[in-house]
């Protein structure tokens, strides 16, 4: 049986080397990937008392295969999440590239 943290950790290594795309989605720090024939996506829910983190997985079709609710309290897990949302995140909506543009044009003013 495959476990959460070997995908995690798998996730994490390929968007760390940037062999993944992630793109932003309609609902707010929701990121989405596309991997072969299976797509993944990250969330933070904001309207939850408890920090968690959920990780889904679909298939070609859209058929969710599995949802992973992983709280703060699930440790070493928890913080792998919180640094491949971090990346899906910079990587989806191109933050550090526009993180550069600001600091080029707060030395121009």
């Amino acid at each position: 049986m495959v476990k959460v943290a070997d995908i995690v950790s798998k996730l994490l290594e390929r968007t760390g080397q940037e062999k993944i795309a992630w793109r932003p989605t309609v609902s707010e720090d929701t990121f989405a990937a596309t991997i072969g024939d299976w797509s993944v996506f990250i969330s933070r829910p904001r309207h939850i008392a408890t920090p968690e983190i959920n990780l889904r997985v679909h298939d070609r079709v859209g058929q969710l295969l599995e949802e992973f609710y992983i709280g703060a309290d699930a440790v070493p897990t928890y913080g792998q999440l919180q640094e491949l949302h971090s990346k899906a995140k910079h990587n989806a909506l191109g933050i550090d590239r526009q993180l550069e543009g600001l600091l080029a044009e707060l030395e121009r003013v």
